[in-house]
């Protein structure tokens, strides 16, 4: 299904540059000598890796999102997956599972940045293999509640369908019953759909909004503890510290913008019936896409040692075409 040219071209565009930024970023923080990242850098490698993963998620299930009055119905739009089939809400469930496994990962992240602050000696002890191992079960089973939420709070239902056939059919000019897709219909219905309709949306919430919570309220105590501890630790030290900070709130933001705030005006702009242009819909979907490319840019941005080496590696480039154009020139000139 074709919704535009922004919504088909942009989630592929995200897909290249994740696939050369990520890699690019796990190469950048392994073969640095200055920045000492520590255990920190398995950890800064399996969110880029798991960006991998969304990306090709993203390209795999091409998702948009459609609301009609009390309804809200995020679908498969394109590939491989797009076509009705038996349990064809399976990979649309894994691919919003996304969305939770990028909150989880931010929750590791801000624990890890506390407890280097308050108990270094437990992340040197233990972090390597228990606590990555842990990380990566713990994000794993971040996704697994959220998708199972979709499933089996928001499936598909006929009385779904019929209530938003005809809308459907006029915006898209395609049959909602070709399309896969999970749901939230919040009146105008039979009890039992109103009722897992509410349970699933207010269950993730539940889900992003402790996410939110973490993140304020270990950031206000990370923030104090740097404050505090930057006068016994070296300058190098309390400034990489406050740098890495400012990356993992940008890495912070960018989800909430992405993906927390597009969420919530679908569920909510449904459920109390607000609605919106259809624009901030899809772009929603769109928004989301751009996440595992923006996010290793974040950090690389915010580290000077980063930053300066692909600065460096692009003058570098420069100034080896600019030696050759004036080689040419002179030769060309002598001849």
């Amino acid at each position: 299904m074709y919704i535009n040219w922004i919504h088909f071209t942009v989630p592929k565009i995200s897909f290249v540059l994740s696939f050369i930024s990520n890699p690019l970023f796990i190469y950048l923080i392994y073969s640095n000598k200055k920045v000492l990242f520590g255990s920190y850098r398995y950890l800064l490698a399996f969110f880029a890796i798991f960006n991998l993963f969304a990306s090709v998620a993203d390209l795999l299930i091409p998702v948009s999102v459609f609301c009609y009055r009390y309804a809200f119905v995020t679908f498969i739009a394109d590939g491989p997956f797009s076509g009705i089939f038996d349990y064809g809400e399976i990979p649309l469930s894994y691919r919003c599972a996304f969305i939770s496994g990028t909150y989880g990962i931010l929750n590791i992240h801000f624990v890890f940045r506390y407890l280097t602050l308050k108990s270094n000696n437990v992340i040197n002890q233990w972090f390597m293999p228990y606590g990555l191992i842990f990380s990566v079960i713990y994000v794993i089973v971040h996704m697994i509640i959220w998708g199972l939420i979709d499933f089996h709070c928001l499936h598909s239902a006929p009385e779904m369908r019929d209530y938003i056939r005809i809308p459907f059919k006029e915006l898209y000019n395609e049959s909602i019953d070709d399309v896969n897709f999970v749901a939230g219909l919040f009146w105008e219905t039979t009890p039992g759909i109103i009722r897992r309709s509410w349970a699933g949306i207010l269950l993730l919430t539940v889900i992003a909004s402790y996410s939110m919570t973490l993140y304020f309220v270990l950031g206000y105590k990370i923030i104090t503890g740097l404050n505090i501890q930057s006068i016994t630790m070296s300058k190098q030290t309390a400034q990489m510290q406050k740098q890495l900070f400012k990356a993992l709130a940008i890495q912070t933001i960018i989800p909430i913008c992405v993906s927390f705030m597009p969420c919530s005006l679908s569920f909510y702009g449904a459920a109390l019936r607000i609605d919106f242009m259809n624009w901030v819909y899809w772009m929603s979907a769109v928004a989301v896409s751009m996440f595992p490319f923006l996010d290793p840019m974040a950090i690389i941005f915010f580290l000077p040692a980063l930053r300066r080496r692909i600065v460096g590696a692009v003058k570098g480039i420069n100034s080896v075409s600019v030696v050759t154009n004036q080689y040419s020139e002179t030769s060309n000139a002598i001849n």
